[in-house]
């Protein structure tokens, strides 16, 4: 007699669309088909969020362990509650950075289930709608389409130069005229080529961004994980030594925890980290042109790029007249047209 069919199924309510699905109560693969047909970015997010809980949570029981085991004085031992060594402080900091997982969790959740409402509002595109509000439909559609329900834009953007903050400051990135940027509920078109390209032609270029943005987005997530567990690590070990030898967080030995000096760390790391990435990124682009085109059409792609070629556009000439191009430069319209070949 098969024991898996005496199992009483129970029934759960997905958190994101409502949908009841039947589940084992000994497994969770039942609910994990849904979310791997259904919502696969939520179980990607998931799993990382996740992830990122156990390692902290660890890295919090592993900095306890090593202050009680190799810091506790021993005479101090015998006669207290060991626990009562460790400071009010450190304990909050821990409990607080715990409360932040979860409430990250509490706001991921929110966040699939307003993309998911706002996806299953997307109607078709009428001919007398405007430029700006065609886009947007289509966008949506592409996103549902390729399984990035997040990214549907609520917002468009027109611009040739966008703002990226980086610590107090910020940069002026210019906007490449053959791509398009989502992120934040918005869209991102470079304002040059307003009105240049019709609805059919922007269909492939979107397209192709938000199959690299698939590819992209986890990369800047385990960019910044890197380089926020690499200022943590050292920060703990830092601090561990200090403690080791005697010396106070307030000293001159202190300075090495310094904000400024982690902020510097920081972004060293997640320059270099980044870097990393870069050349596999330059691949990754014209693999979802590829894609691309054989989802939506190579004809109207390759007909688009020529399109924006024949433009003039400075950032497409300033690119196809370097002489030395590293691996770290971003395909030209012209390499990205000999890869549709």
């Amino acid at each position: 007699m098969n024991r898996t069919s005496d199992r009483k199924k129970v029934s759960r309510e997905c958190p994101i669309c409502g949908e009841t699905m039947e589940m084992d109560p000994w497994a969770i693969t039942l609910s994990n088909k849904h979310y791997e047909q259904i919502h696969p970015e939520y179980q990607k997010w998931l799993k990382r969020w996740t992830r990122e809980l156990l390692l902290i949570g660890l890295l919090g029981v592993l900095t306890l362990a090593l202050s009680l085991g190799l810091f506790f004085p021993c005479g101090i031992t015998c006669q207290s509650n060991p626990f009562e060594w460790v400071g009010f402080y450190e304990l909050l900091a821990y409990t607080g950075v715990m409360g932040l997982l979860v409430f990250q969790y509490r706001q991921g959740l929110r966040r699939f289930e307003r993309d998911w409402r706002e996806g299953q509002g997307i109607v078709q595109t009428f001919g007398n709608t405007s430029e700006d509000e065609q886009i947007l439909h289509l966008t949506g559609e592409l996103c549902h389409q390729l399984n990035t329900p997040k990214l549907v834009p609520k917002k468009i953007l027109w611009k040739d130069v966008v703002q990226v903050p980086i610590a107090e400051t910020s940069a002026n990135i210019e906007m490449p005229s053959d791509l398009v940027s989502t992120g934040k509920g918005n869209i991102v078109l470079p304002k040059r080529t307003q009105g240049v390209l019709t609805i059919e032609e922007w269909k492939p270029i979107i397209a192709s961004s938000l199959i690299f943005m698939q590819w992209i987005r986890p990369k800047m997530v385990r960019t910044i994980e890197l380089s926020v567990l690499g200022v943590l690590g050292y920060a703990v070990v830092t601090f561990l030594l200090l403690q080791h030898f005697g010396y106070g967080i307030y000293s001159y030995q202190g300075l090495a925890l310094h904000p400024a000096i982690l902020l510097t760390l920081g972004v060293a790391l997640f320059v270099i980290t980044g870097r990393y990435f870069l050349p596999e990124a330059r691949q990754e682009l014209l693999r979802a042109d590829q894609k691309a085109a054989e989802l939506y059409g190579k004809d109207t792609f390759v007909r688009a790029l020529q399109k924006i070629d024949s433009m003039g556009f400075a950032d497409v000439q300033k690119l196809e007249k370097k002489k030395k191009r590293s691996m770290y430069d971003k395909p030209s319209v012209a390499e990205r047209l000999e890869n549709l070949e």
